[in-house]
């Protein structure tokens, strides 16, 4: 768990020297209901709160990697509405989606895309 961790942090920080971060201000999301098997797609303005049913998810920095621009990563939270603690805090990839999935019982969400 702590190899995947350091390995996470590494290509974001990779990622984040090729990247441009100063104009991506709106993160589109795909969330996934599990039980149903619906899709969801969301847009989240930067430091902005987006309430999804039980949930509420803010990314602060959305970037795209300049080498090939089809790749993003995203640092979101997501926090149970009703409780005050965090179920995920940290970076999501577009591509590399094993390296940072997102870890809940009744949604998948997936980073689509950073505009």
């Amino acid at each position: 768990m702590i190899l995947k961790i350091i390995i996470i942090n590494l290509i974001c920080i990779f990622l984040s020297y090729g990247a441009n971060s100063d104009n991506q201000v709106i993160t589109i999301l795909k969330i996934i209901d599990k039980v149903s098997g619906k899709s969801y797609i969301h847009e989240i303005y930067k430091d902005k709160v987006l309430n999804f049913r039980n949930i509420n998810i803010s990314s602060s920095q959305c970037i795209v990697d300049e080498e090939n621009n089809k790749n993003y990563a995203a640092f979101i939270n997501l926090k149970e509405s009703n409780k005050d603690k965090y179920i995920f805090k940290g970076w999501i990839l577009s591509k590399k989606i094993s390296f940072s999935q997102v870890s809940h019982p009744v949604y998948s969400i997936k980073l689509i895309k950073c505009l």
